[in-house]
């Protein structure tokens, strides 16, 4: 039986096509690229790496300082902490810290009893909500005073010169 050429062929939004009238887009390079950037797993990927870049260079300008000035305030102003640079886990968890210094303050300790400088090569802290940091001032300094608490527990000479006891010799 043939079609009825009079017969209304048209669909709901309007004239439908014939298979034949339509070809598949052309694949070129151009249009490969777009459809990979586009990409689910690709956008992810690049939106947390920027997160990631983001927060290591927060920690490293602004998050050292503020912990390097809450940890002289927590002792007393004792000792002194001086950081070389703060980084941030791959899982946004924990930070390392490299090339810690607590410096005795020569005020505070007396020439008869000079204290060295405590140095550590590399410290990893566990730290939750890195990744809200900037977006949270009271997230950051609590962070800050984990930070700062954590690295007090470090060495009882940090702690035994803010409670008023001799400094060991």
């Amino acid at each position: 039986m043939k079609p009825d050429r009079n017969c209304n062929t048209s669909g709901f939004y309007g004239p439908s096509k014939q298979m034949s009238d339509t070809k598949p887009p052309a694949l070129t390079f151009a249009n490969w690229l777009k459809a990979l950037f586009l990409s689910p797993g690709t956008m992810f990927s690049a939106g947390y790496l920027v997160l990631f870049l983001i927060t290591n260079s927060y920690l490293d300008n602004t998050i050292k300082k503020n912990v390097s000035e809450t940890f002289n305030r927590s002792t007393g102003h004792t000792w002194q902490l001086s950081v070389a640079s703060i980084r941030s886990g791959y899982t946004l968890n924990s930070i390392t810290m490299k090339q810690l210094s607590f410096i005795p303050s020569k005020r505070q300790f007396p020439p008869s009893a000079p204290l060295e400088p405590i140095l550590i090569k590399e410290l990893q802290v566990p730290c939750t909500h890195l990744c809200t940091l900037f977006f949270n001032r009271k997230q950051a300094a609590q962070s800050i005073r984990v930070i700062s608490a954590h690295l007090l527990k470090l060495n009882p000479q940090l702690t035994q010169a803010n409670s008023g006891d001799a400094p060991p010799q």
